[in-house]
């Protein structure tokens, strides 16, 4: 028992031996294939979800009463119900620049960018493991698509005889490629 726990013991310290060597050498091939991870600025955190506009309307109905007098009658009261509308409106934030931003949100590195395509505006949301479309905005002519698949945000916009395609995913960062057709 004791010569098979030897054997076992050499066995295993020679294997963990091997992987160790072995990983050192992949590991700065592997290195050479991955670009650069991404560079963090501290700057100003921008929110990354759409905000719907928000719209509040106060209604208020008061009802006023008034006296008429006529001289050979007796007094006349009327009550008038009047209706007050207040509407606030508030304006979602401003899209992220064409350029991108780097912001850090609950701790991962979160990318934000618009694209200017020939059929509209896209903004999205990139992060590791979460892509979210911030806005899709055609231009005249034009319509917009937003899909979702696994891992990606897809941005269509058509009109007649044109189409533009933003496609958008997180491969060791933020990617996209923009197709024109049409």
């Amino acid at each position: 028992m004791t010569r098979g726990l030897r054997y076992l013991a050499a066995w295993s310290a020679s294997t963990a031996a091997a992987v160790a060597l072995s990983w050192l050498g992949i590991r700065s091939v592997l290195d050479a294939g991955v670009p650069e991870p991404p560079r963090f600025v501290a700057g100003p955190v921008q929110q990354s979800s759409a905000v719907p506009v928000t719209t509040t309307t106060l209604v208020v109905t008061t009802t006023i009463t008034t006296a008429v007098a006529v001289t050979s009658s007796p007094v006349l009261t009327t009550a008038v119900p009047v209706t007050t509308t207040t509407t606030t409106t508030v304006a979602p934030p401003p899209l992220p620049s064409e350029e991108g931003t780097w912001t850090e949100q609950g701790g991962q590195p979160v990318y934000l960018r618009s694209f200017r395509l020939r059929g509209g505006v896209a903004a999205v949301r990139f992060a590791p493991r979460d892509l979210q479309p911030i806005s899709a905005s055609p231009h005249q002519g034009f319509s917009a698509t937003v899909e979702q698949p696994a891992d990606a945000v897809v941005v269509e916009f058509s009109g007649a005889g044109h189409r533009s395609r933003l496609e958008a995913t997180w491969v060791d960062g933020p990617q996209w490629r923009i197709v024109e057709s049409g």
